[in-house]
């Protein structure tokens, strides 16, 4: 598979509604949200996907990367170079285009997040959330369902402690903490 056919891949994986509903079923299957709240994450998925697509897509890019580099035998952290470069890129082209939207993307936070290792493939979940902050917590599952078969909350379990509070804080909404808080988890 080329490098062009992964990045399409993944960003299809990000923006195709079916792919996505399945997250929302899995995450109401181990309980980690309501009923409720599965309800309500399905009937907004069109306006989320619709109002977050060109983000899912830098997203989805980002997975690419993580992918592409899963195997790398060098010693460098060659997919935190990419997911840097990847960043600086597009929001130099942003600037040069004169796309304020796309830079807001593409912001200092965004650039300084994906540095960060662990937490660096979560960076575009930052613009993401403010679009809407249950849509950060729904692709921040989607990919930890997609790349280690496992829910965002035992993909934070597994990190060091400094590094699973800022996972929760980023990523997690205040009323779904305590849901899981209640249930145990």
């Amino acid at each position: 598979m080329t490098i062009r056919e992964r990045f399409e891949d993944f960003r299809h994986l990000f923006t195709d509604r079916d792919n996505i509903e399945s997250t929302v079923n899995r995450l109401l299957v181990d309980k980690l949200i309501s009923p409720d709240r599965a309800d309500l994450l399905k009937r907004n998925l069109s306006d989320t996907l619709r109002q977050s697509k060109y983000i899912l897509l830098n997203l989805g890019a980002h997975m690419a990367i993580g992918a592409i580099f899963s195997f790398d035998i060098v010693p460098l952290p060659l997919g935190t170079i990419s997911r840097v470069l990847w960043v600086a890129g597009n929001r130099i082209y942003s600037e040069v285009k004169r796309d304020d939207e796309k830079k807001k993307v593409h912001s200092l936070a965004v650039l300084i997040v994906s540095a960060i290792p662990w937490i660096g493939y979560f960076a575009y979940t930052l613009p993401l959330k403010k679009v809407n902050e249950d849509a950060a917590y729904l692709f921040a599952n989607h990919i930890t369902y997609e790349r280690g078969n496992e829910s965002l909350v035992n993909y934070i379990n597994g990190k060091p402690a400094i590094i699973k509070r800022i996972l929760e804080r980023f990523l997690i909404p205040d009323d779904i903490r305590k849901y899981l808080e209640l249930r145990g988890l």
